[in-house]
């Protein structure tokens, strides 16, 4: 049945470039990925500025020299890399793929939503880390922490990084078939 409103999620390839036989949903949700991880990107670069600049009500000791801060900013790095790793590689075997045999697999497809869905996830982490670390600070909506918090939990109401897409991708990880035709 054609869609009424343009382009549908099930209709032909139309064009014949090979970025155009990747599934709407698939260029789409690393999208929300990478936005995460930006964002996360810009709370970790945020609180770095804001630590070399405090010092904490009742202390001496400025906000980058306290080992909860150094702790904080560390688990945010590793969650922000390794999360973009897997995001870039995902998508990287999912391209190989599809240049090596015109088409895309089901496990590129959920390994694609997967790394997207994780991307976000570690986003989330990353930016609370930064945001509890900054404590008062990063409330005021002149500091870049409290338009990342906001900015990155909204990227969570997505349909496409729901946490319904871990059970999805789970299935064709275990060999099922995907419960839904948007993988």
């Amino acid at each position: 049945m054609p869609s009424t409103y343009g382009s549908g999620f099930f209709d032909p390839y139309v064009l014949p470039e090979p970025r155009y036989r990747i599934p709407e949903f698939c260029r789409v949700i690393p999208g929300l990925g990478a936005m995460a991880l930006g964002i996360a990107r810009t709370a970790i670069d945020t609180l770095s500025e804001i630590a070399g600049a405090k010092t904490p009500v009742r202390t001496t000791t400025m906000l980058r020299d306290t080992a909860d801060a150094q702790v904080r900013v560390s688990q945010a790095e590793a969650l922000v890399r390794s999360a973009r790793l897997f995001l870039f590689d995902s998508l990287e075997r999912l391209w190989n793929g599809l240049m090596a045999t015109g088409e895309i697999t089901m496990e590129a497809r959920a390994h694609a939503r997967l790394a997207a869905s994780h991307a976000v996830a570690s986003a989330v982490q990353a930016v609370d880390a930064m945001y509890i670390a900054a404590g008062a600070s990063a409330v005021y909506t002149s500091c870049p922490l409290e338009r990342a918090f906001r900015d990155v939990h909204i990227i969570t109401q997505h349909i496409g990084v729901h946490p319904r897409v871990m059970q999805t991708t789970g299935r064709v990880l275990f060999g099922l078939e995907a419960d839904t035709p948007l993988l």
